[in-house]
């Protein structure tokens, strides 16, 4: 046979090979379209109303954020798992547009996401908005990387003003320049119910950007600044009506960090008040206190960087706060030095003690480790007794996380521990040491 010959017959079977390559292709599509309508008849899943199969995918994401669960299942991604399960599922999960309402952006140095995160919020169509914003230590190593992922997500945050119900912006590591807090905001943030940031050590922001961030989301309901650098130019009054948490934790190591922004804060309706590492003079919360007159339920107050040059801190001053607090039920106070619990235990055991905190239910102390005196327990004992018809817990805590170190008879002397224990005979909680029950059950 001739060499063009066998060219000839090659060329065809070749033909033939591809031909037949086509055919089992389609065969292959048939198959898995077959396939694919068995299993979504054979997945419960598919049966049920979109209504129900939608509220079973939303279930999914319903893990705190600040639990180990959470962090171990990698909550997050689940709505892009659920597209790769099947034809059935992808559907389900592209209609159920609140699965894709949050989103967590977090900064790495390849900036390749944003049409994903475009894409991503599309679905969400007219869902109001969860946003978590993190730009974690490596990302901040790379100024070049800040500046654009700024610019991205400042584009990402004003096109959707008005479908913002959260936002969390969480800066970690070490900066060696600014990153102010800034989205060119002009028009308001009528859904934004939370607003959350977290920034560390040589982060500033401009007080006034926050306050005028603040200007523009009248409905808060939860605002938390905390460990961040606030420069001193804050002015202007703002009225929150629906304000219930106020968390306020500024950086330590820094003198000149602004903590005067409660002064341009009235929330009449608030119900927990959290201060942390503020330099400020106490006797700054009394006129906001006055000024906003809230039901307040929870008063925390960390005494463990503020600069008042040691304790005790003026007992009148304290006694001024309380005495505006008569809602309060749990008052927390963090604080380095043990004569804290002395002092505040005098002061409940005044004569005219039935004005100050009269429904209080809770009370804590967060301290560090190391011995509680027996004369302070002579002190604190007989205020808890007085209080025991009202008062249901009573936590002594170290802040020094490492439970070998704390020992319960570091706390309680064998004289006391009969007291306490009929303390929580008669239904009263009490924890020593570090989230340790007394007495469990």
């Amino acid at each position: 046979m001739s060499v063009q010959a066998l060219e000839a017959q090659i060329s065809a079977v070749s033909k033939d090979v591809e031909r037949q390559k086509e055919v089992l292709k389609k065969l292959e599509r048939s198959r898995s379209l077959l396939q694919r309508q068995l299993n979504d008849i054979r997945d419960p899943i598919t049966r049920l109303p979109l209504e129900i199969s939608s509220e079973i995918f939303l279930r999914c994401l319903c893990l705190d954020r600040a639990s180990p669960e959470y962090r171990r299942t990698g909550i997050d991604d689940i709505p892009i798992i659920l597209l790769q399960i099947c034809h059935a599922w992808t559907e389900i999960a592209l209609s159920t547009t609140a699965l894709w309402s949050t989103l967590h952006i977090v900064l790495l140095r390849s900036l390749g996401f944003s049409p994903v995160f475009e894409r991503w919020l599309e679905r969400a169509r007219n869902q109001p908005l969860e946003l978590r914003v993190t730009i974690n230590a490596e990302a901040a190593d790379d100024d070049e990387g800040l500046g654009a992922f700024e610019d991205d997500i400042t584009a990402l945050i004003q096109a959707r003003f008005g479908r913002l119900k959260s936002l969390d912006i969480e800066l970690g590591g070490q900066y060696s320049s600014t990153l102010g807090i800034h989205f060119g905001v002009t028009e308001m943030f009528p859904l934004l119910r939370t607003l959350k940031i977290c920034g560390l050590s040589r982060l500033e922001c401009p007080s006034s950007s926050l306050i005028e961030l603040l200007r523009h989301s009248p409905n808060l309901v939860e605002l938390s600044i905390q460990d961040m650098n606030l420069l001193p130019n804050a002015t202007g009054a703002l009225v929150f009506q629906h304000l219930r948490r106020l968390d306020l934790v500024l950086n330590p190591w820094n003198p000149e960090s602004d903590d005067h922004i409660l002064a341009c804060i009235t929330a009449p309706g608030l119900e927990s008040l959290e201060l942390g590492n503020m330099h400020m003079v106490l006797a700054q919360l009394v006129p906001f206190l006055e000024r906003s007159s809230p039901p307040l339920q929870k008063l925390s107050i960390d005494f463990l960087q503020m600069k008042l040059g040691g304790w005790p801190v003026d007992s009148e001053l304290l006694v001024g706060i309380l005495d505006i607090c008569p809602t309060a039920t749990q008052l927390e106070i963090s604080c380095p030095y043990s004569d804290a619990i002395a002092q505040l235990s005098a002061i409940l055991a005044r004569s005219d003690s039935s004005k100050i905190l009269p429904n209080l239910q809770i009370l804590e102390f967060l301290m560090p480790q190391g011995t509680f005196p027996d004369s302070y327990w002579d002190m604190l004992l007989p205020v808890i007794l007085a209080r025991r018809t009202t008062l249901r817990t009573l936590r002594i805590r170290s802040y020094v996380w490492n439970p070998k170190s704390v020992l319960l008879d570091s706390f309680v002397s064998p004289v006391v521990l009969p007291a306490l224990k009929e303390l929580e005979a008669g239904g009263m909680s009490v924890w020593i040491g570090k989230d340790k029950n007394l007495f469990p059950s």
